[in-house]
């Protein structure tokens, strides 16, 4: 049965773990929400441990200096998962070849070269994944848009009809359709990749 709570301690005892999303739960990605990250020191100090799970392109350090800058304490949590991390994963294991065409902002750069162990020990063993323009790719990488404050699905309609032609998969390394950033809605790769979709009859990775 669902039991409605007005806090996370009058549940706290009862778990060893808490899995927490983090934009919109923890943070706006302008700052963060002061009240859930109380929640989540209580809950350490209590003997929790908190795991925060992400949308985020980035792998687990970019998103650990993240939290830094929006203000949430490395006291608040234990460890990261980030969606970053699993599409980069894939892509150092093949999952749109050796020649990756990326979508997405200058920030997101560090995807292709900032890995987490795990993934850094599968990358050792790999060809390595070079970054190119799309008329050389063998797949594409989309962390999101390259504007994302400006940018429209529907500016990509061009490119990903394009990459229907070549037949190239797409890589969507963020999920979410659009995030609020402050009071402000902008897209995420997933919008993009399921504008791809529409686009083609190839599958998505």
């Amino acid at each position: 049965m669902t039991q409605t709570i007005a806090d996370l301690a009058e549940v706290a005892p009862r778990y060893r773990a808490l899995f927490c999303d983090l934009w919109g739960c923890v943070h706006d990605g302008i700052a963060a929400f002061p009240a859930a990250v109380a929640a989540l020191q209580a809950y350490r100090a209590g003997g929790g441990r908190v795991i925060l799970v992400t949308n985020a392109p980035r792998p687990k350090t970019g998103v650990v200096g993240q939290l830094a800058r929006l203000g949430v304490p490395a006291d608040a949590w234990d460890d990261i998962a980030t969606s970053g991390d699993a599409a980069q994963a894939a892509m150092v294991m093949g999952a749109v070849g050796r020649a990756a065409h990326h979508i997405g902002p200058a920030k997101d750069a560090s995807f292709f070269t900032d890995f987490a162990d795990d993934v850094a020990s599968l990358a050792a063993t790999a060809p390595p994944v070079a970054r190119v323009a799309l008329d050389e790719a063998s797949g594409i990488v989309c962390t999101g848009p390259f504007d994302e404050l400006t940018d429209t699905p529907e500016d990509y309609r061009g490119t990903f009809l394009r990459a229907k032609a070549m037949g190239l998969k797409l890589l969507c390394a963020n999920p979410d359709l659009v995030v609020d950033l402050g009071d402000r809605r902008i897209y995420c790769a997933g919008a993009l990749a399921q504008l791809r979709k529409a686009c083609a009859g190839n599958p998505l990775s």
